[in-house]
Parts: C-alpha cells; sequence; structure tokens
C-alpha cells in the first residue's frame, strides 16, 4: 500500500491560518451580519440570471479544475522479496491535469528499516531513477543487502515541489536527516512531497538436514574399465562403492549431466552426454543395497572441451572482450542469460526427482567464470552503478571493455572496489535466481546442494550461501580447493567466518585429493594430513558459534584411477579423509562413542612406539564387542596384534587400549613423515535417540609421526 504526503516548507501551517481568520471574523462580527443581510436580499433578486450564468460556466469551470490529487506515484512490483532479488521501483510525476511530467532532476528514493535509511551494496544510500520515455516512468532497482534482516521495508520518493496550492497536503515533522534538504528547498521552492510504499524482506531458513553427513565424490566419466580398490586390488564400477565404505562415507555423489563432446556431438535436443546419465540408476540402486545414500549433479554451465564449441548444442555461450583491441569472443561456458539451459538443468532435475534410490540433486560450476560481459547491458540498467558520463551514446564494445577494465583490472581500486561488488552482487543474484526457477519448474522436493568457490565467502565468483539458500538450496558445499598457499587459505576461513552465524544455511565444506593444491607439503605436515587439517579447521571455524553440517571428500577417481597423489598412495588420501569424517561426526555426538588417538610426535625408524586409543561410550546404553583395527599404511606394521576387542564398554564407561607400530624404513619422498591410522567398529543396535543408526559404524583416527 502506498501513502502520499505534502511537505510544506516556509509558510504557516493550516492550524495557525484557521486561528488567524477566526480572529478577523470575531472583530467584524457587527459589520458581517449588515453585509449577509444585504447580500441575501440582492441574491433574491438575482437568482435567476446567476442560475443563468452557472450553467454557462460550469463546463470551463471543470475543465480547469485540478484532475489528480497527487503530483508523484510510487510502486513497488511484489509485496514481498528474499534477498536475493532486485526491488524494482516505478515512479510517476504528473501535473495538476494528471499528465505525466519529467523533472530537470529525477526524485530521490530511498529504503528504510526501522524509521533508518538502510545502506545496501557498495554502500549505495539513494537511488537515481532512470526515465522511460515510452512509458512516462522513472525505474530503479534496489538490490537487497548482503544477509539483510528480515522484516518490513519502506521505499520512499521525495522531490521538490513549486506549486503546493492545487494539492491535499499535510504537515508532518521532517526527520532529523531532512532538516538540512528542507532548508535548502525552501530557498528554491515552497515545498516538497513525499510517496511511500511498504514491502517486506522474507529470509528462507535452511531445511533440517540431520548432522553428519559426508559425501565422497565421483567427477570423472562412469568407469568402463577396472577400478583400483583401499586394499590396492582391481574391482568393477563397484569399487567406487568400496572406497565409500572404506571412507565410512554415508553418502556416494555423482556427477550425471555434464555437457561434453568426447563421444560424440550434442544438440539443444539432447544437451548432456548419455554415458553418465545411463549408469545412474544401476548405480544408485547399488549405492542403496550397500546402505549408502546417493546423489547426483549437472555442471551447470561450464562445458567441454574447453578450447571450442563446436559440435555443442546451439547455446547462448559467454562472451569475452579483448581490453587492448575490443574483439568480441566466445566462452565455453554456456551464458547466465539464456533461458534455454535453465530449461535443460530443470528437465534433468524433474528426471532426478522421478528416479528412484537418487536422494539429492546437485549443481556445480553455477557461475559465469570469466567474462560474461553480454550481462553488461541488464547489469549496467538494473544495478545502481555510477557510469562515466555519455554512457548512453557508447557503443557496444566501448562499454563492454568499461566493465571488463573495472572488474578485471580496477577492482582493488578505490575506483572500482563499489563497481566490482556490485557486479559480484549481481551474478549472485542471477544464480540464486537460475535455482529458484530449476526447483519451481522440475518439482524439486529432494534436497539440493550447491558447489561454491570458497573466495569470499563465494561472492567472487557470483555465488552467495544466503542468497542460494532463500533460492530454495538445502546445502551449500564450499570447495577448500585451488590453494595457492596456508595464507591464502586462511584468509578463506576468515572471511567465511566473519559472515556465516549458525541457522543462516547449511554448510558442507569438502578438500580435494590433490598434492599440487596442498603446496605439495612434506614437512612439518604431510599433504594428506594437510587436507584432514582443512576439513577440520571448515568445519570448526567456518561459521562464528558453530559448526558445519558435514563435509566431503573430492574425489574417488583421483585415487582410484589417477590423480596428483605426491608419494602418498589413495589408501593414504582416503583414510585421511575418513578421520576428518569421524572427527565431524563425533563433534555432533552420532555416535555411541567418542574416540581420541594419542601419539609420539616423533619415533626413531626401525623402532617400536606405542599410540593410545581411549574409547568413552557416551550412550546410556552398553556398546558389545568394539573392534580396534591398526589400518595398513606406507613403512608402519604392527609390533603385535593389528587387531584388539573390548568385549563390552558400559554407559559413560571409558577404556584405552595401546598398540604398538613399527616404523619399518626411511622413505626420503615423503620426508619420514608417517600415518598411523587405527579404525574402530562396533555392532547395529539401538543406542538411543541422539546416535544415527543409518550412519557407517566405524570411527577412523590417524596421526602423522615423523621418523628419525
Amino acid at each position: 500500500m502506498s501513502e502520499q504526503r505534502l511537505y510544506l516548507v516556509d509558510a504557516q501551517s493550516p492550524r495557525s491560518e484557521r486561528r488567524r481568520r477566526q480572529r478577523q471574523q470575531q472583530s467584524s462580527c457587527c459589520s458581517c451580519l449588515v453585509v449577509v443581510v444585504s447580500l441575501l436580499i440582492a441574491l433574491v433578486a438575482l437568482r435567476a440570471p446567476l442560475a443563468q450564468w452557472w450553467r454557462e460556466h460550469r463546463d470551463t469551470t471543470a475543465a480547469r479544475s485540478p484532475q489528480a490529487m497527487f503530483p508523484l506515484d510510487l510502486r513497488i512490483d511484489a509485496p514481498s522479496y528474499y534477498r536475493y532479488q532486485l526491488v524494482a521501483i516505478e515512479v510517476q510525476i504528473v501535473n495538476e491535469q494528471g499528465q505525466a511530467v519529467r523533472m530537470d532532476k529525477p526524485p530521490r528514493i530511498v529504503i528504510r528499516h526501522d524509521d533508518e535509511v538502510v545502506v545496501t551494496i557498495a554502500g549505495v544510500k539513494k537511488l537515481v531513477p532512470r526515465y522511460d520515455k515510452e512509458n512516462s516512468v522513472y525505474r530503479c532497482f534496489w538490490p537487497v543487502p548482503w544477509r539483510a534482516q528480515a522484516g518490513r521495508y519502506l521505499a520512499e520518493a521525495k522531490m521538490p515541489l513549486a506549486e503546493m496550492g492545487a494539492w491535499q497536503w499535510q504537515i508532518p515533522e521532517p526527520k532529523p536527516e531532512e532538516q538540512d534538504e528542507d532548508r535548502s528547498l525552501s530557498m528554491a521552492g515552497s515545498g516538497y512531497c513525499v510517496a511511500q510504499a511498504e514491502f517486506e524482506i522474507k529470509t528462507r531458513p535452511p531445511p533440517p538436514l540431520p548432522p553428519g553427513l559426508c559425501a565422497a565424490t565421483w567427477e570423472q566419466d562412469f568407469p568402463r574399465e577396472s577400478l583400483r580398490r583401499p586394499d590396492g586390488s582391481r574391482g568393477d564400477w563397484r569399487a567406487m562403492l568400496d572406497w565409500c565404505e572404506f571412507m565410512g562415507a554415508d553418502c556416494l555423489w555423482f556427477r550425471g549431466a555434464v555437457t561434453e563432446t568426447y563421444h560424440g556431438a550434442l544438440s539443444l535436443d539432447q544437451p548432456f552426454a548419455t554415458h553418465n546419465l545411463e549408469a545412474i540408476p544401476q548405480l544408485a540402486k547399488a549405492a542403496h543395497q550397500r546402505g549408502l545414500k546417493f546423489g547426483v549433479w549437472a555442471v551447470a554451465y561450464a562445458t567441454y572441451p574447453t578450447h571450442t564449441n563446436k559440435y555443442k548444442p546451439a547455446y547462448d555461450y559467454a562472451q569475452d572482450i579483448s581490453r587492448s583491441t575490443g574483439k568480441i569472443s566466445e566462452m565455453d561456458y554456456v551464458s547466465l542469460l539464456d533461458p534455454l539451459r535453465v530449461e535443460h538443468l530443470a528437465d534433468f532435475a524433474k528426471q532426478m526427482q522421478n528416479t528412484d534410490n537418487v536422494d539429492f540433486i546437485g549443481l556445480d560450476y553455477l557461475r559465469s567464470d570469466r567474462g560474461g560481459y553480454e550481462m553488461t547491458e541488464q547489469f549496467t540498467n538494473e544495478m545502481p552503478v555510477q557510469l562515466p558520463v555519455g554512457w548512453d551514446n557508447w557503443d557496444k564494445q566501448r562499454r563492454w571493455r568499461y566493465v571488463a577494465t573495472m572488474v578485471e583490472t580496477q577492482w582493488q581500486s578505490q575506483r572500482g572496489r563499489d563497481f566490482y561488488e556490485q557486479w559480484n552482487w549481481w551474478r549472485a543474484h542471477q544464480t540464486a535466481e537460475i535455482v529458484s526457477q530449476i526447483i519451481a519448474q522440475g518439482q524439486i522436493t529432494k534436497p539440493v546442494w550447491v558447489f561454491l568457490l570458497g573466495w569470499e565467502h563465494g561472492t567472487q565468483h557470483g555465488q552467495n550461501p544466503t542468497m542460494l539458500t532463500d533460492a530454495g538450496t538445502a546445502l551449500i558445499t564450499p570447495m577448500l580447493y585451488q590453494v595457492k598457499s596456508q595464507e591464502h587459505f586462511e584468509a578463506m576461513v576468515r572471511s567465511w567466518h566473519d559472515y556465516m552465524d549458525p541457522g543462516v544455511a547449511n554448510i558442507s565444506a569438502g578438500d580435494q585429493v590433490d598434492d599440487y593444491w596442498h603446496q605439495r607439503s612434506r614437512r612439518p605436515v604431510a599433504s594428506p594430513e594437510l587436507l584432514y587439517q582443512r576439513m577440520m579447521t571448515a568445519h570448526h571455524r567456518f561459521i562464528r558459534n558453530g559448526r558445519t553440517k558435514g563435509g566431503f571428500w573430492h574425489d574417488i577417481s583421483r585415487a582410484a584411477v589417477k590423480g596428483t597423489l605426491g608419494p602418498y598412495p589413495g589408501r593414504e588420501w582416503a583414510l585421511a579423509g575418513a578421520a576428518a569424517f569421524s572427527q565431524i561426526r563425533q563433534s555432533w555426538k552420532v555416535y555411541p562413542l567418542h574416540v581420541e588417538m594419542s601419539s609420539p610426535q616423533t619415533a626413531s625408524i626401525g623402532g617400536i612406539f606405542a599410540p593410545r586409543i581411549s574409547i568413552e561410550n557416551i550412550t546410556d546404553t552398553q556398546v558389545k564387542d568394539i573392534e580396534i583395527l591398526l589400518e595398513n599404511t606406507p613403512q608402519t606394521n604392527p609390533s603385535g596384534p593389528r587387531r584388539k576387542t573390548v568385549p563390552k564398554l558400559g554407559a559413560g564407561e571409558r577404556i584405552e587400549v595401546p598398540m604398538r607400530v613399527k616404523i619399518t624404513g626411511p622413505d626420503a619422498a615423503r620426508a619420514n613423515r608417517f600415518m598411523v591410522a587405527v579404525r574402530i567398529n562396533w555392532p547395529a543396535g539401538d543406542y538411543g535417540p541422539t546416535v544415527r543408526r543409518d550412519l557407517p559404524r566405524t570411527i577412523v583416527m590417524m596421526k602423522y609421526v615423523q621418523g628419525r
């Protein structure tokens, strides 16, 4: 509902004016009585001539009367918005006859919440609408601030008004911040008018997901050849499930839909390669048979190969522009503005919604990557960016080059920082809108997850966890990959910690099996050890005063087929991920046992050291037949039994079990740093309401020991 008001400036109030007139009337009461009697006599005599005059002049008087009640009209296109949406504002100015007019200066527009002006993206307080000649209205958009509070908001348009006599008006008290502006207006005119309209900012709470969700992923094509199992033997595609079980993952996430032409041309009728799609039903069924959940994701906007779009569907692909020559080139990412890609992703999601044994639906590469300057016109039309003088007269190449320069070379400068933030907000708005459309068009009720690049909590790549949650995403999965240094990783952690509060989004961070992106670390920590540490750091520090829901380990093919593993076998990387999974679940207390492991930091090569395993029953139920198994890792052997058992452990009882381990020999390639890992298993049973019975009943603990 909109509201209009006129503010009088430098004039007496209506109340004061009425009192003045009353005093004048009272002082001349007797004179008025004589005059009134005389007028009555005259009116009786002139009744007929006056009636004729009224009939002749009535139409002319009506034509001169005001046809509009108020000069300013403000409209909002919807009663409520989520945080990923643009608030569309329309303002029309009319004269006394109701005709739309254009002012020398557009009206000022602000947004208020709790009676305070809201500062939005890039420090913007005031919106300057642009005039739409075709429809004779002013238009602008308000980007909802990052992490905006839910509640009622007020859009307010304000402009000077020189002639106030023809309009209905009232005199509310001006707000303190308007005092100076009121005085300046009084110098130029007699007042100003204000139109207001209310709207609501809504937030969507993340859906309840059970804590401790830990997934292993498969990103490559469905395997046709044999795979290496964790124990080193070979198997068929079912070895993927062996790796999940070895790690204690409760879910396998599989890359299902990808636009790649390695196996043949694709079209708009068949936008995704079929070999992975065809494998989904049997893989999902096999996962469920082993007690694993199963998720499938689509590569949303990246396509392969990356060097050409030949034989790919005829999408609108993202555009880049040379900063030196102005030459426009096509990229391998589909444009975020192409509606056909949204339709195809929604069709895939709907297919997964209707496929048995599929529990989760995911999206990767939900972003524009570099370039994307085909979005320049829409971006600059919708965002309150400061544009150079003469922008409307520039050609396309000049506009694109300007945006590209601001985004890619000026983004850290004082001039470009605000522009860059607005570019990132607008892209994040686009990706969230896409998720919302996919869920709506595909009628998706299964949980949807989205992989996020971790920098600036995703926003540096046009992704935002709160926006995506408002759009309907059930789980946000930040990728801890491609970190150039430990300092780089710490910067990522700080940005998440400063941004995220408990309950804002479901977060599940994961790391990648890759020696290079762990800086080929040997000492003081080994690369798999660093993977474990980064996953645990994300779990405890990404959310201020909270924890992430789970974690993921990426990906099985790097351990089972080919990957940059360094001197560490895939099994060792998997044990590091398994240990992270176990610790995440222990922090949520979804296991009946709490396990800790202590070990010497150093040990002599060829000598024996004694790690100790502490096991505590944290339930009210006895746990029987607990198994402790020393895992097989390079250059470590048991000195004594590899397997031990605890026949029973009573409610609240704690026991410490020693193991004896020998380092068999040196290994310079790994700087003589060796993993010792143990696995604790227990039988199925009802251990109380807090213990998740659907999780694998295994806890993996690991430590690295420096050989000397």
